[in-house]
Parts: C-alpha cells; structure tokens; sequence
C-alpha cells in the first residue's frame, strides 16, 4: 500500500485492474487504491505475472502493508509468501490492539494455553489470542461468528457483538457469508429470518440489506459507505464545527468594477483574466490590512502567517478538496490568473498532489457558480476563516436624478472562529474587501488602462443625429457623438496637422456607409443572397470646394446583373446621406457665446 502523504494513516484498495494470475507489464496499472485525501494508481515495477493478492475492495490497511505479490512466472514465492504473512499478522495484531487500548495487552501464560485447546475445536478459524480468551469466556463458537478485522479475522469487539445478540447460538446453523453477518450486526438483522439467495440458500450480503430495508415499510434504495476521501471530509469538517466557534457575517458589493477590471486587464495582458482572478487579488489585499485572518490555530496558540497561501475550495467527483495557490500577494496578477487555472484543473482532472492541498492560510469558496445566493461555509481547520462567494444578481440602484439603475451586486459570506476573532474583526474584513472588489483599480498592473472602467462602466449613447466638433485652436479638434469619438485635421499644406480625416473624409464616410447599410437593407428584404458589401466614395478636386462625387459598390453575391442593378439603385434612393445631396434641406444657424 503506497504512502500518499505525510498525513495518511490507512489507504484502502477500490479495485484491482489485474486479476490474479494474470500477466503484466512494467508500469502497468494494476490496482487502484485511496487515502484520506487522494486516490491513486498502483504501478508495476516490474513484468511478471500477479501471483498473489491479501486484499478484497474495499479493505483497508496502513501504508507500506503488503497488497499483493508480482514476481516471474517461474518464481517460487514460497519464503516471500510466509514473510507477507507474517507482517499481515502484525498488522492484524496493531488493529486490535488499537480497537480496545483499555483491555489488558496479552494474555497469561494460562490464558494463551487455554486460547491453543481453543484453537484446535475451532478448526481453521482466524481470530486474534483476545478474541479467543474472550470467546472461551463468554462461551462463543467462534466458527458462527463473523470477523470484522484484516481480511475477516474475528476481533474480541466481534465475540463480544456475538454474546450480545446470541448470533454465538441462535443462528449457529444458519448458512451465511462473513460480510453478511458483519452487516446483519451493523443493521441488526435476525439472521434467522432471513431468506437466503446465495448459492444453496446461503445469505449474502445483499439479502441481509433488503431484510433491513423492508423491516419497517420503508425501502432502502441504496447504502453507501463513506470512502477514504469523504470519511476524512466528514472528520474534518465535524472536527471543525464541533470546535471552532462559527459565526457568519454577510455582505454585498457592487461588482460593475470588477467586471470592467476583468476586462480590461484581460485586454492589457492579452490572456483569460476572470473576476475570480480579480477577486484573488482583493482578498490578499485585504489579508494584507488583517492579518489576524490569515491564520491558524492550534493547540491554543493563534498563529500569523506571511505568506497569504489561499485555498480555493473545488468540488471533485470523490468531495471537496481545497488546492492552495501559494504566496499571492509576491505574485503579479498574470501569475495569479495561469497558477489558478492550473491548480483548478489539476484538481479536476486528479492529478493533484498532497503537497498542492498543505500550508493553506485562508479559503476561499464559490458557490455562487451553481447559483447559490447565500450559504454559511464552514472552516477548513486549523485555519480561522473562510470566504463564501455568492451568485451575482441586478438589483436596482438609485441613480443621478433619483431614477432607478440595475446594477450586478456580489454577495459575500464570511464565517470566522469566534473564539480568535470578534464581530467587528469581520465587519471591518469584510469592509475593506468591499473597498477594493468596488475600487479594484490600484491592484492592477500599470499596463492596464485606468480609464477603462469609467468607459466600460457607462451604458452605450447613440448620437440620436447630434454632432459636436470641438475645436480649441488649430486646424485639428475631435468630433463627439453620444459615446463615440473621433478626431478631425487638415492637410499641413492647409495648416493642419494630418492626423485625421479632413471634415470633406468624413462626409465621404458617411455617405460610404450610408450607401453600404442601404444595399444590406433591399438584399434582406428581398431575400437576395449578398455577402460583404465595400463602398468606394471619391470626391473631386481633392482640395476645395468639392465639384463632383463618384461612389464604387463592390459586392460578394451570385444574383445576376439585373438583380444586382435594382438592389443598387434601391439602396442610393434609401440612403438618408445620398438624399441630402439632391434635397433642397433647410439649415438654421445660431451661435452663443461660450
């Protein structure tokens, strides 16, 4: 059994991918086992053939125990063979000791000579020296009892279940598998009522199962037994709850900025940059301005980390497990946002390490993804709090003017240990990542544009046919409408400085543009199928007042040429632009002093 971290205590075998007797080759897969946190492949270190296996599915041992024996085809495994079983023993033997500490350690001499008699009425039956002493004791025929221990071997905890329930008498000729009486015990299933299906009416452990189910008219669907990874999630998160003193306080934020920041660093950097990304960012921050947060506690000392080592909790097929993305506040925001997905992934795909789970400080979690709106996360021990992250909603805002704007607000969920920090810790926590989620701007790199989040911010205003050109000297000025700009120039031979279109350009480009939408319009309505559409709009002479304009339509389409012809001349008779040259259109001049 290979050991999977520093922490792991037992792993347990979930399958084996080679059956025994078969052949295979170095590096094969040839069984899958579990820990406490991970599960992993057992690899052949050499080609052989599976001669032996110890272990069944679902068993578990601690690390470093023999599962199994590879060796050539030819080799005799017999010293090998008494050499497993003999650490097997062992192993049975640290088991029971570590059931019941509180029994004496070994039997007396009288005690292990009695346990030897025992043994040969017993047959072949495999219990530990205690087991025995204690079956003589209570009176139990160990060959109708079930083992509990490695491998089935009966643990004195199983005799004494046996005396309990009579199962050592009463059901003494029932015909029934080892599992099938263990889980009988666990249910508390009459064997004796029981029909079995097994092979000559032998009980399984299914038909133990159903009799539980159906005992008081309810049906059981199905029984699931908490596997290494869950049953350390439980332990863990029962140890935390039961320990630490949970508190959870809320809070929202406008998040317009955090999606604009997003944006606009992912433009600066030219890579995937999410809010999430972002978010990381504020959280260091503001562990940055509380450091009492970014912390552990254990065995009554509150300890103060340097490094802000952030959990981000991920929900993988086997549980919840919380990689940890190292030291972010040295790292820059393009490190944060690749070294997260990656982390993300890995967990994902379960090709993780123990060591990408150790030296978390703070945790962050995100429920918000399955649209959770608010949730009180529990704390990932020893740490002393943890960040839920909601669903992000519109909720409407005052405005300028008192009128209504929706806005997307984020929700947060902070749970603290009370015992290590107070209320108003929290409030304030909670009051500075608001801070910096709502202005996230100072945490970016320089490269990313600051005024990005005031143009992204602002809803998109069409010019409704207003135009304002400014011109504050020169030959140059800027031409504004609604939201969008542009700017305007002369030749230098006119005293301007060529860095825009000339006034003349810009109607030109109207016209071109006019004409453009104008055609698109006559094909769509008249269902002609017309790809890109390219105007061409001249003007002569090229300086001065303009004497005679020329517009070249270039189209992408199969109509024929009368086809073609008719959307033309459709689309300059529509086109707004092309009116005004022909209409006598009256214009009002003012001026004001400004």
């Amino acid at each position: 059994m290979p050991k999977l971290g520093l922490e792991m205590e037992r792993g347990e075998l979930l399958s084996w991918e080679i059956d025994q007797g078969a052949t295979l080759e170095k590096g094969e897969v040839i069984a899958e086992v579990e820990s406490e946190k991970s599960v992993a492949e057992v690899e052949a270190r050499e080609t052989g053939v599976l001669k032996r296996t110890y272990l069944d599915a679902g068993e578990t041992v601690p690390p470093g125990t023999p599962i199994g024996i590879v060796a050539s085809a030819d080799a005799d495994i017999g010293d090998l063979e008494a050499e497993v079983e003999a650490e097997l023993d062992a192993v049975g033997d640290a088991d029971e000791s570590a059931t019941d500490e509180s029994e004496p350690q070994a039997a007396s001499d009288d005690e292990a000579g009695a346990t030897a008699t025992r043994a040969a009425d017993d047959g072949d039956v495999q219990a530990s020296p205690r087991a025995r002493a204690r079956a003589d004791d209570l009176g139990v025929d160990l060959t109708t009892v079930g083992g509990t221990g490695y491998q089935g071997a009966i643990t004195e905890a199983d005799v004494e279940a046996a005396a309990e329930s009579g199962t050592g008498v009463d059901d003494a000729d029932v015909d029934v598998s080892p599992r099938a009486r263990k889980r009988a015990e666990e249910l508390g299933v009459d064997l004796t009522g029981v029909d079995g299906t097994g092979y000559q009416g032998a009980i399984t452990e299914a038909d133990v199962e159903d009799a539980a189910a159906t005992a008081d008219g309810r049906t059981r669907l199905e029984t699931r037994t908490l596997d290494g990874m869950r049953r350390t999630i439980a332990s863990r998160l029962g140890e935390s709850y039961r320990e630490a003193v949970h508190v959870t306080a809320h809070r929202e934020a406008d998040a317009e900025a955090l999606f604009d920041a997003a944006d606009a660093a992912a433009d600066a950097l030219e890579m995937d940059v999410t809010i999430q990304d972002i978010l990381v960012l504020a959280v260091s921050a503001t562990l940055e301005d509380h450091p009492a947060f970014n912390a552990t506690f254990e065995d009554d000392e509150h300890v103060l980390w340097a490094e802000h080592n952030l959990g981000l909790a991920v929900d993988v097929e086997h549980g919840l497990i919380t990689p940890v993305l190292s030291d972010v506040g040295s790292k820059s925001l393009e490190t944060i946002a690749t070294e997260r997905r990656e982390v993300v992934q890995s967990a994902l795909d379960g090709t993780y390490t123990m060591d990408d789970l150790r030296g978390g400080t703070f945790t962050i979690t995100n429920l918000g993804v399955l649209g959770v709106e608010a949730f009180d996360p529990i704390i990932n021990p020893p740490q002393i709090a943890i960040l839920g992250v909601d669903a992000i909603d519109e909720a409407p805002i005052r405005g300028a003017d008192d009128g209504l704007e929706w806005r997307r607000r984020l929700p947060f969920d902070l749970t603290f240990d009370h015992r290590i920090v107070d209320g108003a810790d929290a409030a304030r926590f909670l009051e500075t990542l608001v801070g910096h989620v709502e202005e996230p701007w100072s945490l970016l790199p320089d490269e990313v544009d600051r005024t990005a989040g005031a143009r992204a911010g602002a809803a998109t205003a069409m010019p409704d046919r207003t135009v304002t050109a400014h011109n504050p000297d020169g030959m140059a000025g800027t031409i504004e409408a609604g939201s969008f700009e542009w700017t305007y120039d002369e030749p230098e031979e006119a005293g301007g400085t060529e860095t825009g279109p000339t006034p003349v350009d810009v109607f030109l480009s109207g016209l071109a543009a006019c004409l453009s939408l104008s055609i698109r319009f006559q094909a769509s309505k008249r269902e002609t199928p017309v790809d890109a559409i390219e105007v061409t709009t001249d003007a002569e002479p090229a300086h001065g007042a303009v004497e005679q304009l020329e517009a070249t339509i270039r189209l992408e389409t199969d109509a024929d040429d009368e086809t073609v012809d008719r959307l033309v001349d459709l689309g300059e008779r529509g086109c707004h632009v092309s009116q005004l040259l022909g209409d006598d259109v009256p214009m009002e001049l003012s001026w004001e002093r400004v």
